[in-house]
C-alpha cells in the first residue's frame, strides 16, 4: 500500500503544465528524472544577481499566476524592469525557506513594434 505524498509538484506550486525529463547532476554525474516547465514566459523586476558560482538569479513576476520569485540560470543578459523573459526547462523544489527554481536558459522575448 502506498503512503500519502505531502510534497507538492512543480505544476501545483507554479500553476504551469510540466513534463517529465531526464537530467544529469553537474555535481555527481548521475541521471535523474524531474518535472520541468518546458517554456515559462514572465516579466523581469530588473534585478539580476551574480551568485558567484557561474549562475545568475533573475527576480521575476508571473502575471498569469500572480506570483513573484527568482530563477537561477547559467547565462547573464541585461534586463530592465518589465523586460519580457522566456526561461526553458524550469525545475524547482522545496527548501526550509520556501523553494528554489532553476532553468537551462533565458532569453528576451522580442516584442513587435
Amino acid at each position: 500500500m502506498a503512503k500519502p505524498n505531502w510534497t507538492p509538484r512543480l505544476e501545483d506550486v507554479l500553476g504551469h503544465k510540466t513534463q517529465e525529463t531526464t537530467k544529469v547532476s553537474p555535481r555527481t554525474g548521475n541521471k535523474y528524472k524531474t518535472d520541468v516547465i518546458p517554456v515559462l514566459n514572465v516579466l523581469s523586476t530588473g534585478l539580476v544577481e551574480d551568485m558567484g558560482d557561474g549562475k545568475y538569479r533573475y527576480s521575476i513576476v508571473d502575471r498569469q499566476q500572480n506570483l513573484e520569485y527568482a530563477i537561477k540560470v547559467p547565462t547573464k543578459i541585461d534586463v530592465k524592469f518589465g523586460t519580457a523573459l522566456s526561461f526553458t526547462n524550469v525545475c524547482g523544489g522545496t527548501t526550509n525557506f520556501g523553494g528554489w527554481y532553476s532553468a537551462d536558459s533565458v532569453s528576451i522575448i522580442q516584442r513587435n513594434a
